[in-house]
């Protein structure tokens, strides 16, 4: 696997994940972004994800939003993108 190459498990479920995050969620990515980077923009959207967390756009830039565990599975990226949810909570916008 080179560098930048995702898992095949990661590259097979980024475009599934992030349309829903960005449809159903989008809360979630505002206030992970607000919590980690100071930025307030309900507008924000996942667009690429990582192992150990995804990158945010927010205007014309994009911001590392990082996990505290690197993935293994789809389903451990949904118990970390959870555990945004429930810590950030209080920086919903």
């Amino acid at each position: 696997m080179k560098k930048n190459d995702l898992p095949r498990w990661l590259s097979k479920a980024s475009y599934r994940i992030i349309e829903h995050m960005n449809d159903d969620h989008s809360n979630s990515i505002a206030s992970t972004l607000n919590a980690q980077h100071g930025i307030k923009d309900k507008n924000a959207k996942m667009e690429k994800l990582m192992v150990n967390g995804y990158f945010a756009s927010s205007g014309e830039k994009f911001y590392f939003l990082e996990f505290e565990n690197v993935c293994n599975s789809a389903e451990e990226y949904k118990t970390e993108l959870i555990k945004h949810a429930k810590k950030y909570r209080n920086y919903e916008l």
